[in-house]
């Protein structure tokens, strides 16, 4: 992969910059390695899968991977799934009695059980999508797809509004309307 490659945009500075005006820099490691864990076993399977990795943008939709070659459905599957398993096995590994390594991994467990919900963009929602086209065929599939992002969007952000307007927490409505925005990338 060469270096012009590596992308960067003003959205990811600004997340990153927020993060650290939150928790300083001894919030960046806690959220950078599960992060980097789930990436990197991404980018591992695909490569098990014989793709080429293009390049790495980091963006508001997250860190998206290019790569070029072909990839059956089932290769596509095992690819998203890499990395919440990555993250599941990181979090496993960091469950220790240190405690910003403990914070991290359990971070980490967070973020896997969102990654898993059955939305686009997430690695759940490209898993669902590819089974339910496969199960029902390409209309009557993404069909299926869309109406259960549909319901499961508005659960969370049903969630997300009754958990803000309680001051519990705005994270729910935060991640509702990030995945709200990217439904259709």
């Amino acid at each position: 992969m060469e270096r012009r490659n590596l992308g960067l945009s003003l959205a990811a500075v600004l997340l990153t910059a927020c993060l650290y005006a939150r928790g300083g820099l001894a919030l960046i490691p806690v959220i950078a390695l599960p992060v980097a864990a789930h990436e990197l076993s991404h980018v591992a399977a695909l490569r098990l899968l014989g793709q080429r990795i293009t390049g790495l943008t980091l963006d508001a939709q997250g860190l998206c991977i290019g790569y070029d070659g072909t990839c059956s459905p089932l290769g596509h599957i095992l690819a998203a799934l890499a990395g919440p398993l990555g993250g599941a096995l990181y979090a496993l590994v960091g469950l220790t009695n240190v405690p910003w390594l403990k914070q991290s991994a359990c971070l980490s467990l967070l973020l896997t059980a969102f990654n898993l919900l059955p939305l686009m963009p997430l690695d759940g929602g490209r898993v669902f999508s590819r089974l339910c086209v496969l199960a029902l065929g390409e209309t009557r599939g993404e069909r299926l797809c869309r109406a259960v992002s549909a319901a499961l969007l508005t659960l969370l952000l049903l969630g997300g509004v009754i958990l803000a307007a309680w001051k519990k927490s705005t994270a729910p409505l935060a991640a509702a309307i990030w995945l709200l925005l990217f439904q259709n990338e």
